[in-house]
């Protein structure tokens, strides 16, 4: 939406774009507010704009501010930048030579896991009951 459409136009209802602008606006950065000043709804526009924009992109990785809208790759049609930024888009970039120099902030590396194993030793008691039982056998049972 652009600053003409929001102070001309209204809704299906009759409410001024202006006004529902406002409310929003003032939940989102409460403080004071001059709706008759243009180069304020400018600004405020730009602001909840970019609000916006930031939110709806989670990606951990940020390019620099020179490198915004760098081809993925050489001859590539995609236009990288820190709206449109995936992980596999980063990954890309990261793969060319040097391609850390693009980034103003990669994720934090994720640590190794190593695996623990645990060796239980299991002592077997049973040897003494065998002894015990195997002297408790008569004589006369054995087979000769």
């Amino acid at each position: 939406m652009d600053i003409s459409t929001l102070t001309r136009s209204v809704t299906g209802e009759g409410v001024r774009y202006l006004e529902l602008f406002l409310k929003e606006y003032s939940s989102l950065f409460p403080g004071q507010l001059n709706p008759s000043c243009p180069k304020c709804l400018t600004q405020y526009l730009t602001k909840y704009k970019n609000h916006y924009n930031t939110m709806a992109n989670t990606s951990p990785y940020r390019l620099r501010a020179k490198y915004e809208n760098i081809p993925l790759e050489f001859g590539s049609h995609i236009l990288v930048n820190n709206s449109n930024i995936t992980t596999a888009y980063a990954l890309k970039l990261l793969e060319q030579p040097g391609g850390e120099r693009f980034f103003a902030q990669l994720p934090p590396p994720k640590a190794k896991r190593t695996r623990i194993k645990k060796v239980v030793t299991l002592q077997e008691e049973t040897t003494d009951e065998v002894v015990t039982e195997a002297t408790d056998i008569p004589d006369n049972s054995i087979p000769q």
